[in-house]
């Protein structure tokens, strides 16, 4: 057998097929290159075909900038009240009464004159949550008057007894906010319900019934600071009756996991 003759026939085999399977990687890489993103009336087509629907949505035509925020320090000395006063690692303030106070009438009326009586800096939260299980009410920061979601950093919570009386509460805040410069163009509710869509956390049958633009945590600046994100969150109700929201980047897109709980609605 003449075994340089042979070797020249493989070598132009190999060669060949080299080519060919290159030929056939750079026809796939293009037809990936041409495939476009769904265009948004095929979104919604799709979430006709899924009965999933949705409520009117707000406006988005404000540009919002990143924000920062440093944790607050509290001291026990600045607060004066009949109890025990906790500060855990300077940042979160704890309080516990001595006697507990009362909650009379609506209960939501009745935990906003409480924190406006009580808690410092009370202006600077929404209300978040009531939950009657776990007798506490959930408040949030509100960041330029917007929410801050789900942040350990900047939220209060009011704890009550089985007589509906407020045995204490914890708080955190940052302060010393700071807007950057630059203003971003956000995305739209609608987009941000698209985007939810494309990563299949709509069920079918299911309504959306509020989309709310908020902040989120982004990135830790510093040890005391933080980054904030222009956030929407979704809530979606499903088929059974379950409300759960979800949490959307309003400025650069994509799900934000932040710490919820889905939420059973009284019929």
């Amino acid at each position: 057998m003449d075994w340089s003759k042979t070797k020249t026939i493989f070598i132009i085999v190999f060669s060949i097929l080299n080519v060919f399977l290159y030929s056939l990687y750079i026809d796939r890489y293009t037809e990936a290159e041409q495939i476009q993103p769904l265009p948004e009336s095929t979104i919604d087509e799709k979430l006709h075909g899924d009965n999933i629907t949705y409520s009117a949505l707000p406006d988005s035509s404000e540009d919002k900038p990143y924000i920062r925020g440093e944790s607050k320090s509290f001291a026990e000395a600045d607060v004066d009240i009949d109890g025990i006063v906790n500060v855990l690692e300077d940042r979160m303030l704890q309080i516990t009464y001595d006697e507990p106070v009362n909650l009379e009438g609506d209960k939501e009326d009745a935990l906003l004159a409480f924190i406006e009586e009580e808690v410092p800096e009370s202006s600077e939260y929404t209300l978040w949550k009531i939950d009657e299980d776990q007798n506490q009410a959930v408040f949030f920061q509100q960041i330029t008057d917007i929410p801050l979601f789900h942040s350990k950093g900047g939220q209060l919570t009011v704890f009550w007894d089985e007589n509906d009386a407020v045995i204490g509460f914890e708080q955190t805040l940052f302060d010393n906010i700071i807007e950057n410069e630059e203003r971003k163009k956000l995305i739209t509710p609608l987009e941000a319900i698209h985007t939810l869509y494309q990563k299949s956390l709509l069920e079918t049958n299911s309504r959306i019934t509020e989309a709310e633009l908020g902040y989120s945590t982004h990135v830790q600046v510093s040890e005391n600071r933080q980054m904030f994100v222009p956030t929407w969150r979704i809530r979606v109700k499903n088929s059974e009756g379950v409300e759960t929201d979800h949490f959307v980047n309003a400025i650069k897109d994509g799900v934000i996991e932040l710490n919820k709980k889905n939420e059973e609605i009284a019929e």
